[in-house]
C-alpha cells in the first residue's frame, strides 16, 4: 500500500509540474529538502508517510522540469536546408514513405553549416536501402509536426523528444555502421523473419502474422486494419500491453495443464515466453514496457496476493516514469496499465459470476467443463476490454458492439498463432520442409482470425460512434484505481461496509439521490451568468473561432474552424451543462477552414439566428451548412457595415465590414465579416481573416475601428496587419490565434514587432484565451 501511495504522489507531482511549465528545478529541490527534513525529524511519527509522499511529489516535479521542451535542431523549423545525422532506430516503412529517426549532427541553412543536436524525423520515398546506423544527409523543408482534429502529431512526437520533421526529403547515405551492434543484429533478424513469412504465406495472412509476431504492420492493408479496429480487435495486430495481457492469460492456462500444482514453473514459462517474444521483435521501448507490466501482473497473480498486483503496477509506473515522465501520456502505457489493472479488479468477480451462471444453466459436470474451457479467454477478454474501453472512446470516439464475441472466437487462436509462428520460423531455417508444414497450420489459424474479423466487421451494427466527456472517463478511472487500492488495503473493512450498506439500502438510495440533486443544483448555480461579458478565443488550430457570453448569458459563436471534436469540446467546457442553445452564429466568410466544424455544432445545439454577409459560394461545405440552417428554420441574417444587434443586458454587436454585399468573384479575405463587440467602455474587434486590402477599405470609408482588444487578422501572417489600421484601432491588448504546428511559419516576425508595446496573448503559448469585462475594466483569465 505504501508503494501505491508513493506512486500516486509521484504521478501528481509530474502532472502539476507539467501544468506549471517554466518553474525552476531549484524551487522543487527546495521543497524536496523541506519535506525530507520533515521526514527525518518525524522518523516513526504518525505523519512520516505523509512527509515521504511529499518528498516523492517534489522529486517528481523536479524530474519533470528536466524533460526537454525543445531541441537545437528545432530552432531551424521553417527553413529549407540539409541535415546530417545518424539513423538511431529501425526505419519505419509504409506503402508510400520511409520514416527515419535521426540524431542530428549538423545543419546547413542560409548558405551556412553549423553543428547542432536533437532528434529529427525524416520522411523519404521507399526503396533507398536505408538502415539503422547509417549516417545520412537529408535535404528539404524543416518544420514542426502538424496537428489534426483529435490527434496532435506534434505532441505525440514531442513526448519522444522529436520537435522537428523533414518531409519529402532527398536522402544521401554518407557511411554506415554507427549503431549498436546488438540492436543492429536484432533488426537484421527481424528482417530475415519478415522475408521468411512473406515467402511462406499469402496475403493478407503474411501481413497479419508479421504484425502479430514482429510488430510490423506495414503489410496489413488499410481496409483490414480498419476491420480489426471496427470489431475491437486492434490489439491483436499491435504488440501492446492489451495484446500481451490476453496472450499471457492463455499461456498461464496452458502452463497449468502442463505443470499442475507447480506455480513457479507456470510463472517462469510465461515470463520466459514474453521475454523471448520482446527480444525477438526488436526490444523497442513500447514492447519492453508492455512486457514489464504484464510480467508483473503474472508474478502477482501466481503469488495469489491481493495486494501484489496494484503494488506491481505502482512499481512499474515509478520505474518507467522516472526514466521518462512522458510515458504517462503515452496511449500504449495507459492501455497497458488499465488492462492489467482491469484483470486485477474484474477477473475474480467476473469468473465467479460466470461460474454461477453456468451452474444455473447446465448440469454440474457440464458447467465445470464449459467453465474450464471458456473462463480464461472470455473473462480475460471481458476484463481487459472493459478496463480499456473508456480510453478507446476518449481517443478514437468509437465503441465496438461486437468486441466480446469476436475476442471470444479469435483469442484462443492467438496462442497457436504465436507459438506456431515462432516454431515455423525456427524450423524454416533448420528444416525447411518442417517449417513449410508448420506454416500451413499457421495459415489455418490466421485465416480463421481474418474470417471472423471480416464477418463481424461487415455487420451494420458492429461499431458505434460515441463521444464521452473526458471528465466522466477520468472519474471512472479514479474510481477504478481507488477501488483497487481500497480492496488491496482493507478487504475486511470492505466486507463489513458491504454488509452495512445492504442493511440500509433505502436510506442510502435516498441519500444518494439527494446528493446527486444537490450536485446538479450547485452546478446549475455555478453556470449562471455572472454579469460580465466573456470572450474566449478558442485554441482549435490554425483556424478562426471565438465564443462569447454576454452579461445576461446569451451565447455567440463566431466561426468554428475545421476540427469538430476540438470545437465541440471547447464549447462544452465553457457552456453550462444544461444549455443546448446558441443564440447567434456568426459566419465571417465561406472558407472551409473556418466553417467545416459547424455542421457538428448544429447536430448538438440549436441556433437562434445566423449572421452572414451574403457572399455567394459554390463550395460543398458552405452549401451543406446553409442547407442545414435553412432546414432547421434558423433565420440567416445578412450582416454588413451598419448592422447592429443590441442585447437587453447592455452588450452591443456591430458589423463594420464589408461595406456592400460581396460578389462571388471577390476575394474572401477582402470581404470578411468584421465584428465589434462592446460592453460599456470595453470593446473587442474581431477581424478574422481580413486582409490588408480590406483594412485599407475600412479606413477609406471612415469606419470607426477604435477598440480595446484587437484580434490580429490572418493569424499574424506576413503583411496581414496594416500599420495605419493598427493606429486607428488603438488597442491595449492584442489576441493572436495561431497553431504552433502550422506550416506557414505564422506569426511573421514583422507582425510581432508591429505589436511591440501591446499586451499580447497567443493560443500557441497560452491555449484558449479567456478575457472578461464588467463594462469598465478588462480581466485576463489564466
Amino acid at each position: 500500500m505504501r508503494l501505491i501511495i508513493l506512486a500516486v504522489a509521484w504521478v501528481l507531482g509530474i502532472s502539476l509540474a507539467r501544468e506549471l511549465p517554466g518553474q525552476p528545478p531549484s524551487l522543487w529541490l527546495a521543497a524536496f529538502g523541506v519535506a525530507l527534513a520533515s521526514a527525518i525529524a518525524l522518523r516513526r511519527g504518525r505523519w512520516l508517510w505523509l512527509a515521504i509522499g511529499i518528498c516523492a511529489f517534489c522529486a517528481a516535479g523536479m524530474r519533470q522540469t528536466f524533460v526537454p521542451r525543445d531541441s537545437e535542431i528545432a530552432a531551424h523549423n521553417g527553413y529549407r536546408g540539409s541535415v546530417t545525422g545518424i539513423v538511431i532506430a529501425e526505419p519505419a516503412i509504409t506503402a508510400d514513405r520511409v520514416q527515419l529517426r535521426v540524431e542530428a549532427e549538423s545543419v546547413f541553412v542560409n548558405n551556412r553549416e553549423r553543428e547542432t543536436s536533437g532528434l529529427l524525423l525524416v520522411e523519404t520515398v521507399p526503396g533507398a536501402g536505408l538502415k539503422y546506423g547509417d549516417r545520412i544527409r537529408a535535404t528539404g523543408a524543416i518544420s514542426m509536426p502538424a496537428s489534426w482534429d483529435t490527434f496532435s502529431y506534434a505532441d505525440y512526437l514531442a513526448r519522444q523528444g522529436v520537435f522537428s520533421i523533414l518531409r519529402n526529403a532527398a536522402v544521401t547515405v554518407l557511411d554506415s555502421g554507427h549503431g549498436d551492434s546488438f540492436l543492429a543484429a536484432l533488426i537484421e533478424l527481424k528482417a530475415i523473419a519478415k522475408r521468411l513469412i512473406a515467402t511462406s504465406l499469402p496475403e493478407p495472412q503474411a501481413g497479419l502474422l508479421a504484425g502479430i509476431l514482429l510488430g510490423d504492420e506495414s503489410g496489413i492493408s488499410p481496409d483490414l486494419a480498419d476491420d480489426f479496429s471496427r470489431v475491437g480487435a486492434a490489439h491483436i495486430i499491435a504488440i501492446s500491453g492489451f495484446n500481451m495481457v490476453i496472450l499471457s492469460g492463455i499461456v498461464i492456462r496452458i502452463g497449468r495443464r502442463l505443470f499442475p500444482g507447480n506455480g513457479a514453473a507456470v510463472t517462469l514459462n510465461a515470463l520466459s515466453l514474453m521475454a523471448v517474444y520482446a527480444i525477438f521483435v526488436g526490444g523497442s521501448p513500447g514492447v519492453l514496457r508492455a512486457a514489464l507490466m504484464t510480467g508483473l501482473y503474472v508474478i502477482g497473480s501466481q503469488l495469489q496476493r491481493k495486494t501484489f498486483t496494484p503494488a506491481s503496477l505502482a512499481f512499474a509506473t515509478l520505474l518507467l516514469s522516472a526514466a521518462d515522465p512522458n510515458v504517462l501520456l503515452d496511449l500504449g502505457f495507459q492501455l497497458s496499465f488499465f488492462a492489467v489493472l482491469g484483470l486485477a479488479v474484474f477477473v475474480e468477480p467476473f469468473s465467479r459470476c460466470f461460474r454461477r451462471l453456468l451452474g444455473i444453466m447446465l448440469p454440474p459436470r457440464s458447467a465445470s467443463r464449459v467453465h474450464g474451457l471458456l473462463d480464461e479467454p472470455l473473462i480475460v477478454s471481458l476484463a481487459a476490454h472493459l478496463a480499456t474501453m473508456p480510453l478507446i472512446i476518449l481517443y478514437f470516439g468509437r465503441l465496438s458492439l461486437v468486441a466480446i464475441p469476436v475476442n471470444l472466437l479469435i483469442v484462443p487462436a492467438q496462442a497457436a498463432i504465436l507459438l506456431l509462428g515462432m516454431a515455423a520460423l525456427a524450423a524454416k531455417l533448420i528444416a525447411p520442409v518442417l517449417g513449410s508444414l508448420l506454416f500451413l497450420a499457421e495459415l489455418v489459424a490466421l485465416s480463421w482470425t481474418i474470417g471472423v474479423v471480416r464477418f463481424f466487421a461487415s455487420l451494420d451494427f458492429a461499431e458505434l460512434s460515441l463521444a464521452l466527456d473526458s471528465r466522466l472517463i477520468q472519474a471512472f478511472y479514479l474510481l477504478m484505481i481507488g477501488g483497487a487500492m481500497l480492496r488491496a488495503a482493507r478487504p475486511r473493512l470492505l466486507k463489513r461496509l458491504a454488509h452495512r450498506l445492504q442493511a440500509k439500502t433505502l436510506l442510502i438510495a435516498l441519500g444518494g439521490t439527494g446528493l446527486l440533486a444537490l450536485i446538479l443544483a450547485a452546478g446549475y448555480m455555478h453556470s449562471r451568468p455572472d454579469g460580465r461579458l466573456h470572450l474566449w478565443l478558442l485554441d482549435i488550430g490554425h483556424n478562426n473561432a471565438a465564443l462569447i457570453q454576454t452579461p445576461g448569458g446569451a451565447q455567440i459563436l463566431v466561426d468554428g474552424g475545421r476540427f469538430p471534436a476540438r470545437l465541440l469540446t471547447a464549447i462544452g467546457d465553457r457552456l453550462p451543462f444544461h444549455d443546448r442553445h446558441i443564440e447567434i452564429l456568426a459566419i465571417t466568410q465561406p472558407d472551409e477552414w473556418d466553417i467545416a466544424a459547424l455542421a457538428a455544432v448544429l447536430d448538438r445545439y440549436t441556433v437562434g439566428a445566423a449572421l452572414y454577409h451574403g457572399q455567394p459560394n459554390h463550395g460543398d461545405v458552405y452549401k451543406a451548412l446553409m442547407e442545414r440552417l435553412r432546414g432547421s428554420n434558423t433565420p440567416v441574417v445578412e450582416a454588413r457595415a451598419g448592422y447592429r444587434l443590441e442585447f437587453s443586458d447592455g452588450a452591443l454587436l456591430e458589423a463594420l465590414h464589408p461595406q456592400t454585399k460581396p460578389e462571388n468573384s471577390d476575394r474572401l479575405s477582402n470581404q470578411s465579416l468584421v465584428l465589434r463587440l462592446s460592453y460599456g467602455e470595453v470593446s473587442f474587434l474581431l477581424t478574422g481573416d481580413l486582409s490588408g486590402h480590406g483594412q485599407l477599405e475600412m479606413l477609406a470609408n471612415g469606419v470607426p475601428v477604435l477598440a480595446t482588444v484587437l484580434q490580429v487578422p490572418q493569424h499574424g501572417a506576413a503583411r496581414s496587419l496594416d500599420e495605419g489600421f493598427l493606429r486607428a484601432v488603438q488597442p491595449q491588448v492584442a489576441l493572436l490565434q495561431v497553431d504552433a504546428a502550422n506550416r506557414r511559419g505564422d506569426p511573421d516576425p514583422d507582425i510581432i514587432d508591429l505589436l511591440d508595446g501591446l499586451e499580447l496573448y497567443r493560443t500557441d503559448e497560452q491555449g484558449t484565451i479567456h478575457l472578461s469585462a464588467d463594462g469598465a475594466t478588462l480581466r485576463a483569465h489564466h
